[in-house]
């Protein structure tokens, strides 16, 4: 669906609609969190962004528009990520801890934290008793105590 209107973003909403039409929208985990500015579409729709400064854009937010019965759904690119495990907890748990002081961002999963494929911090990884694959996933770091999420 291409529109010559400008269509504008204005607000998330709670739930999705049953009923109108939607755009998909796929963005970087950094990417998700700038909420004003142009942006296209996956079906190249130029839209404009222009939310109320709170939080960030979510994997399956739907945002509503300056047109009635058209959305956007926020989509989370697959980013190049590392994968960290441990068999020992606490190993794992000081590994989180060296991430966050260098302001990693970092998505915990359970026994498994992620983050943003980059070789510096693989090779500071290869100082703790942690296996690391390198993996294509959505990422969807933790907010920070700060954020106001």
């Amino acid at each position: 669906m291409r529109m010559n209107k400008q269509i504008v973003v204005t607000d998330w909403i709670k739930k999705k609609p049953q009923l109108g039409s939607f755009f998909k929208l796929t963005l970087s985990s950094d990417e998700r969190r700038i909420l004003r500015g142009k942006r296209l579409t996956d079906c190249t729709q130029e839209i404009i962004l222009q939310l109320p400064r709170k939080g960030k854009l979510n994997d399956g937010d739907i945002l509503s528009t300056n047109e009635s019965n058209l959305y956007v759904e926020i989509i989370a690119k697959i980013e190049n990520l590392i994968e960290i495990s441990s068999k020992s907890k606490i190993e794992l748990i000081k590994t989180a801890y060296h991430l966050g002081n260098r302001h990693v961002e970092v998505e915990i999963v359970e026994d498994i934290l992620l983050t943003k494929s980059d070789y510096v911090i693989e090779n500071m990884l290869k100082n703790f008793n942690v296996d690391i694959v390198n993996t294509q996933k959505k990422f969807c770091p933790e907010g920070g105590a700060h954020s106001h999420e």
